[in-house]
């Protein structure tokens, strides 16, 4: 099994199914891979990657002494992370980095697989669309990250609407 941290989208059971129904790739039953919650320290979340085809800014893990992400760190078979590897568009896009991941308990697990942008990919911060973050804090309440972090992500700015 290989340890994933996902701080975005990928917390979402929708939003994964939706990808591996619309691309072929078996779905990841995220529940049935022993989620746990977890943060990562010395990170801090951006959205500091404009996706053309969402057309707003994606969630990425920026370093930042001090600073933490939550999420939910999982274990994900070697097929579940080729699933992943083509959502995040690896290694072109976004690529797999090691992180430090600690449990809400407080034990602390290295070497956990997680994704973050490519440095000639990365842009200004960019707010993401009403309804990316809305399926981030969809499975961010879903899996129960805390109330602060919830709150740090209803606050985030989104995406002035276009008028057709």
């Amino acid at each position: 099994m290989v340890p994933y941290f996902s701080y975005g989208s990928n917390m979402n059971q929708a939003s994964m199914d939706r990808f591996c129904d619309r691309t072929g790739r078996p779905r990841i039953d995220l529940q049935s891979r022993s989620p746990r919650i977890g943060r990562v320290p010395d990170y801090r979340l951006d959205f500091n990657y404009y996706s053309k085809i969402m057309q707003g800014g994606a969630a990425n893990l920026e370093p930042s002494p001090g600073d933490c992400v939550e999420g939910i760190l999982f274990d994900m078979s070697e097929e579940d992370m080729t699933t992943i590897d083509e959502k995040e568009k690896a290694p072109s896009y976004f690529h797999r980095t090691l992180v430090n991941v600690v449990l809400s308990g407080g034990m602390e697990v290295s070497g956990v697989v997680s994704y973050v942008a490519c440095d000639d990919k990365k842009a200004p911060f960019s707010p993401p669309t009403r309804e990316y973050k809305e399926t981030i804090l969809e499975g961010a309440k879903a899996f129960g990250l805390s109330g602060e972090w919830i709150r740090k992500l209803e606050s985030l700015p989104v995406q002035i609407e276009k008028r057709p």
